[in-house]
């Protein structure tokens, strides 16, 4: 086992709770300093949570030079932005999905990588669990035969008006909050079937996408259907911030049957693969389940090796940039416009 890291966290966030604090109990790295927008929040959330220091502000944050890795945890408007400052200052970033509010944010967060000690790591904690790797072999293994569809839900019931998941200004809605998992977990499949099940050069192409629009703000989705080509392979992907229940489905057809992952994004909640096959011998359902560790846990286990180890993995951030590309795509398919960021405006 490499050295704990030191984190500081920047945002006291419900997402940070998951992200850092939880997964921190089970790896045994340090919660070294939290900042906030409000000072005194982030002391209450540092007394709360088990972190050694709260920090004056963002910027006092990352100019720590006695932390090894900073975790964005802000509204997607900000993930850039801070990024490109942390990264300015010597720092590892782990930043939440989505990298970016857009394609040209991303590409200045790329840029500044390029200039810099550190690396930056976009928090797909999912690509890290057991379960989704499990569901990779099935089908590389023609355990349902040939590949024949694609089919993801990331849905889940509205949040409130007020939430800033519902804010054009601070880069939310749906496919930005929910969707990018699932255009992310597609490219996964897709690099990770090429040459095997699918054609070696297979990437998804966008063939259409329709919006259903906020109430209050129809610059915001608050429903998202896509339709994909993957290599010759139809993909739907649906994703809703208005959804009468919970949905974080991800199944794969093929032509002696299924591979289905209940809940792909939360695996500790429901880590079980189901894979339903039809032959000559008759149904047969198989289950296997890979236990209730965190995804959360198994990405920054992943992020400490690499910043242990100097490890600057470009495919990973090239899966990152064709995310954010997709994500501009389904966008600008469905008639909405991109979100828009502040790297440009930063003083980073």
């Amino acid at each position: 086992m490499s050295a704990p890291l030191r984190i500081g966290v920047l945002g006291a966030s419900r997402i940070a709770d998951a992200a850092i604090v939880a997964a921190t109990r089970e790896t045994g790295d340090v919660r070294a300093s939290v900042a906030a927008r409000d000072p005194d929040r982030a002391l209450r959330y540092a007394a709360d949570r088990g972190f050694a220091s709260a920090a004056e502000s963002y910027a006092a944050l990352v100019a720590d030079d006695s932390l090894d890795l900073v975790y964005i945890g802000l509204p997607n408007a900000l993930h850039a932005e801070w990024a490109v400052r942390a990264l300015a200052a010597g720092r590892n970033v782990l930043v939440e999905k989505p990298f970016a509010a857009n394609l040209a944010e991303f590409d200045g967060v790329a840029a500044a990588m390029e200039r810099a000690p550190g690396w930056a790591w976009e928090a797909f904690h999912y690509a890290d669990h057991p379960a989704l790797h499990l569901l990779v072999d099935v089908v590389r293994a023609g355990g349902i035969g040939e590949l024949r569809g694609v089919d993801v839900h990331v849905d889940m019931p509205a949040p409130g008006a007020d939430d800033p998941r519902w804010s054009f200004e601070l880069a939310g809605g749906a496919l930005m909050d929910l969707g990018c998992y699932a255009l992310h977990a597609l490219l996964l499949l897709g690099d990770a079937l090429a040459g095997s099940v699918l054609p070696a050069a297979a990437a998804p192409e966008l063939l259409s996408a329709r919006a259903r629009r906020w109430v209050h703000d129809d610059r915001v989705d608050a429903e998202v259907v896509a339709e994909l080509d993957l290599g010759g392979v139809p993909v739907r992907v649906h994703t809703s911030m208005v959804s009468p229940e919970w949905n974080f489905g991800l199944r794969v057809s093929g032509t002696l049957g299924e591979a289905v992952l209940p809940n792909f994004v939360k695996p500790q909640e429901d880590g079980r693969l189901i894979v339903r096959t039809t032959t000559g011998a008759g149904a047969e359902e198989r289950v296997e389940d890979v236990g209730s560790a965190a995804s959360y846990a198994y990405q920054l286990r992943r992020v400490r090796e690499a910043v242990r180890s100097g490890e600057h993995s470009a495919a990973g951030l090239e899966r990152s940039r064709r995310t954010m590309a997709l994500i501009d795509a389904v966008y600008a398919r469905a008639g909405l416009p991109p979100r828009p960021g502040r790297l440009s405006t930063s003083r980073a």
